[in-house]
């Protein structure tokens, strides 16, 4: 059986791609800026309701003096 050339699909070039999306650097960029604020909000708020230095703390007994 004698088969044209042109029935077969050609399969030897191969599609180029279009590269990344820049929507996806914007995304990127936004999310290494959030983490970054959420890093630094960790830090700067870290101290909060905090007594530093532990000679200002509250000091408790740690034995009940009430029991016999």
């Amino acid at each position: 059986m004698i088969v044209r050339d042109d029935e077969y699909l050609d399969f030897s070039k191969v599609p180029e791609s279009r590269g990344i999306p820049p929507m996806l650097y914007r995304l990127l960029a936004i999310g290494l800026v959030g983490i970054f604020a959420i890093g630094a909000a960790s830090v700067l708020l870290s101290g909060y309701g905090h007594h530093w230095p532990s000679i200002s703390t509250t000091r408790l007994p740690l034995k009940n003096t009430d029991s016999p």
